[in-house]
């Protein structure tokens, strides 16, 4: 998201100054390095993608030509403005709402491994109850299992 000024519009930014109504919490702002007057970091990476950097300058040029042929500049530059505005809170409000879904689908996630872990353990600990093997043999066989699986060894 840029933050151009323009004579023309009393120097005001050409970026949305708020979110209102957002029902999101802001993830986009909350990304943004404290205290930095760089660009936002996700801004950084998409500007960087061979694509996009394409289209911005072919938009670029198509603007200039489309601006030169316009009699009502500051009409013209009021609209420009006015669609950056409308493009710059979808953009916020895309990252905010995907950043969310991702949480939620991630806890979710989670909530079902911690379930399957724990009948996991339940299993193991019921097996190591009704074992036969002293508890020092069964903590080295169950270190020996550990870390098969997470070295991903066979497990034998």
């Amino acid at each position: 998201m840029t933050s151009k000024r323009s004579r023309e519009t009393g120097g005001r930014s050409r970026s949305a100054k708020t979110d209102r109504g957002r029902s999101v919490p802001n993830h986009y702002a909350e990304a943004e390095p404290a205290g930095s007057s760089e660009a936002h970091p996700v801004d950084i990476q998409v500007d960087g993608l061979p694509d996009i950097a394409a289209r911005r300058r072919r938009f670029g040029e198509m603007l200039k030509a489309l601006q030169r042929q316009v009699a009502d500049q500051l009409a013209f530059i009021r609209l420009m403005d006015a669609k950056l505005e409308y493009s710059t809170l979808r953009e916020r409000t895309f990252f905010n709402v995907g950043f969310e879904r991702g949480l939620v689908a991630g806890r979710a996630e989670s909530r079902e491994a911690s379930k399957a872990s724990r009948a996991l353990a339940h299993q193991i600990g019921l097996a190591v109850a009704t074992t036969d093997i002293c508890q020092p043999h069964t903590a080295a066989a169950l270190l020996d299992l550990a870390r098969a699986i997470v070295l991903g060894l066979p497990i034998r």
